[in-house]
């Protein structure tokens, strides 16, 4: 697995913790595609601060999967991150650069605010 088929943001990795099954849906569809499914780090750890304790075993979970990238900040992309976190928040900034770093679907509830960035006809996946 190498190409990278969609990109989770923390709305999504907080429905996961909360058990909703459209997340895990969509990663083992990405999985059987034989590509990988993008976490930003900045969006795992959103999410550990958002969720309740009870909850941080199944980000534990999602994490570790074979299929699953978790994608740090590096020094390149600071620039992008620091513009684009004036309107988007800082984690989803992050989900918006690892999309556009190869055309990557993005699942999220947060559409409107990602058009902000990235081209209206960006593929995303309704939450």
């Amino acid at each position: 697995m190498t190409d990278a088929g969609l990109v989770l943001d923390t709305a999504c990795l907080l429905a996961y913790s909360e058990g909703e099954e459209q997340v895990g849906e969509q990663i083992a569809e990405v999985a059987d595609k034989r590509q990988v499914v993008i976490i930003p780090a900045l969006c795992l750890a959103a999410a550990y601060r958002q969720v309740s304790t009870d909850g941080w075993p199944l980000l534990d979970i999602v994490a570790d999967l074979e299929q699953v990238i978790v994608t740090p900040v590096d020094h390149d992309t600071c620039m992008f991150l620091g513009g684009w976190s004036r309107s988007l928040g800082m984690d989803l900034a992050h989900v918006a650069l690892e999309a556009a770093r190869a055309t990557t679907p993005i699942m999220t509830d947060r559409r409107e605010l990602l058009s902000e960035v990235l081209p209206k006809e960006w593929p995303i996946i309704d939450l």
